[in-house]
């Protein structure tokens, strides 16, 4: 019986753990939609989660927040903090010139 107990403890507390783990994977929530240099075009990316490196291909004219999130904006491709642009709040919109984002990064 005491053997039984253990093992359901156990088995409980690796729940939890993993549980707690699962929650601190956030997505923000909405979308992010940004209109492209190259071809004018319109992109969105849908609920990203947090952190994530995000390419926006053919660069951005102008960006617009649909999320509950900050999108963090940068020159490069890889999200390099020595690259950042500009920080777009939730609902806002911005419009680039000479120097355009080419990655986001939200949360």
């Amino acid at each position: 019986m005491t053997r039984s107990v253990l093992v359901a403890g156990a088995a409980l507390s690796l729940f939890t753990a993993m549980a707690g783990l699962c929650t601190d994977a956030q997505a923000a929530t909405g979308s992010f939609g940004y209109q492209r240099a190259d071809t004018g075009g319109f992109t969105t990316i849908d609920n990203p989660p947090d952190h994530f490196c995000f390419i926006l291909s053919g660069e951005a004219q102008s960006v617009h927040n649909g999320t509950n999130s900050t999108a963090i904006l940068y020159e490069d491709a890889e999200c390099d903090p020595n690259q950042f642009l500009d920080s777009a709040q939730p609902g806002q919109t911005l419009s680039f010139g000479v120097r355009l984002p080419l990655s986001v990064r939200f949360g």
